[in-house]
């Protein structure tokens, strides 16, 4: 991630390794069904990827503590201009390339719609509230729904942030697992039972992913006001992952189907989080030469991350649905063509247009 605002910040350069590691799980994922790749392995390490939908759990955590970490700098270095530099940071880095990729997904896959559904699908997209609905969860861009669930939980750092400050960070846990638990209960019990997309539309919203976001805040807790001991060593860290990715892969997948299963929607998702906690821990805790000096081009695609996340599923649908190539050909173009966008956006967008935004705010 970039060095975070103020004298006290610190750079976490391993958490673009997970970046990295998230995002390309997604465009595997999706290259291997939106493809119908069912000879994809099975079994062995590359099977993690017919379960790429964990790249957007470790995306939540990982904001967690990276937007926490800088919200609370921010704050503590100046709470009077803090919502005026937050959302200046927060919208220079997620709008310009949202906006463009949007538009430009409308412009190459028009879609058939009405004058209504037109200002319904453009309404709701432009006011990030389109993840809170089916008819509009994914209809543009399918993969940006997750970016309204951010932009919600950047207004609740917003709202929250001087209790943040405050509370310890064994509370952040103990408040946000809970809440977690009981919309995503309240929502099983409203929409169990009937159409699993509808299902995982409505569970997906926040406060239903508080305790993946909560995670991220805990350790941003523990960086800045815990003790240095907890960060000293990297082994508990990647002890503690191991232990939990045991738990929770072990509770997981007797119920594979997942969304039958009341319990399974309502508690599985926390054991992860813990996991992903724990995951992100590790690379904070570890030297961050592994990602600075001995895997710089993964560095690299982490740092660029959030646009391969916006722009793989135009390679998608051209490469595999367009063009109909399939299986390894298919993910390799796909990957190709993400990766020479994302650098392509990143170097001649996205960057210029931060760097000017800062630079105004700067001489302002």
């Amino acid at each position: 991630m970039a060095s975070a605002a103020g004298a006290e910040g610190r750079r976490f350069d391993n958490i673009n390794l997970l970046r990295a590691f998230a995002a390309l799980s997604v465009v595997v994922y999706h290259v291997i069904e939106h493809g119908r790749w069912k000879d994809y392995p099975t079994d062995g390490p590359v099977s993690v990827f017919r379960l790429g939908w964990y790249g957007v759990d470790l995306f939540f955590v990982i904001s967690g503590f990276v937007i926490a970490y800088s919200a609370l700098l921010l704050y503590r270095a100046d709470p009077g201009s803090f919502r005026g530099s937050y959302w200046m940071r927060r919208l220079t880095r997620i709008l310009p390339l949202y906006l463009l990729t949007l538009f430009l997904y409308l412009i190459l896959f028009t879609p058939r719609w009405d004058a209504r559904e037109w200002a319904l699908q453009l309404s709701s997209h432009l006011t990030f509230t389109h993840s809170i609905w089916g008819k509009t969860h994914g209809a543009i861009d399918p993969p940006n729904w997750s970016l309204a669930v951010e932009m919600h939980f950047y207004l609740a750092i917003a709202l929250a942030i001087r209790w943040i400050d405050r509370a310890p960070a064994w509370k952040i846990l103990a408040y946000g697992i809970p809440i977690a638990w009981a919309f995503r209960a309240a929502i099983f019990y409203r929409y169990g039972g009937g159409e699993t997309g509808l299902l995982f539309v409505k569970v997906s919203q926040m406060p239903g992913v508080l305790d993946e976001f909560a995670a991220g805040i805990f350790l941003a807790k523990l960086v800045l006001d815990g003790r240095r001991q907890w960060f000293a060593h990297a082994w508990p860290w990647i002890g503690t992952a191991v232990a939990m990715g045991y738990v929770a892969m072990g509770l997981y997948w007797p119920y594979a189907d997942y969304w039958p299963h009341a319990n399974m929607v309502t508690f599985w998702r926390t054991p992860f989080a813990l996991f992903l906690m724990c995951v992100v821990g590790s690379a904070i805790a570890l030297s961050q030469g592994i990602a600075d000096r001995w895997l710089r081009p993964v560095n690299y695609l982490g740092e660029t991350s959030y646009g391969i996340y916006l722009w793989h599923m135009f390679a998608v649908e051209i490469i595999v649905r367009r063009l109909g190539w399939i299986e390894l050909p298919a993910l390799l173009a796909v990957l190709a063509v993400t990766i020479a966008l994302s650098a392509l956006s990143w170097h001649a967008f996205e960057k210029p247009l931060m760097r000017r935004a800062r630079a105004s705010k700067s001489l302002a």
